[in-house]
């Protein structure tokens, strides 16, 4: 699933809402949204992960909300963070068993992929991808939600 199928099925579940709010999308190749707000602006984008999609680990993305003087996603900002700073125990914990539902999709290639032929520490890197998730999140915690297909993306 390409980065943009991710981002038009975002849009289309956040968008409507976000635009009656009076948000903008920006211009980038990220999915991206900003209201000004004074002599500042409130920006919030969706990042999917640089990786790419792995036909058996899939893939993941972030979300992250700045303040700004500009609409730039990324730009130098007065207060940036990422969306376990604004979430609940109840909400992290949340985050978790989602994460893990996703996780039991996923299945491990066969020994025949090139992951396999590959260095040691790379084909531990690439495990850890469907590993399920035994911690608590924090709200300081660098959450990428992990997705497989459409049905993840919507939860």
């Amino acid at each position: 699933m390409k980065s943009t199928e991710v981002y038009r099925i975002i849009n289309k579940i956040i968008f409507p809402e976000l635009k009656s709010l009076g948000f903008k999308k920006t211009k980038s190749g990220m999915l991206g949204f900003f209201k000004a707000l004074k002599e500042h602006y409130l920006v919030c984008w969706f990042q999917c992960s640089q990786e790419g999609f792995d036909a058996y680990a899939g893939s993941k993305f972030v979300f992250e909300v700045q303040i700004s003087k500009t609409n730039d996603i990324g730009s130098l900002s007065v207060f940036r963070k990422r969306i376990p700073f604004y979430l609940t125990l109840d909400d992290l914990a949340k985050v978790t068993v989602i994460e893990n539902k996703v996780k039991d999709k996923l299945r491990l290639p066969p020994n025949t992929h090139d992951i396999f032929g590959m260095d040691e520490n790379i084909q531990r890197w690439y495990k850890k991808k469907f590993e399920k998730v035994d911690n608590t999140y924090t709200n300081s915690s660098d959450i990428w939600f992990v997705y497989f297909d459409e049905t993840d993306i919507n939860n």
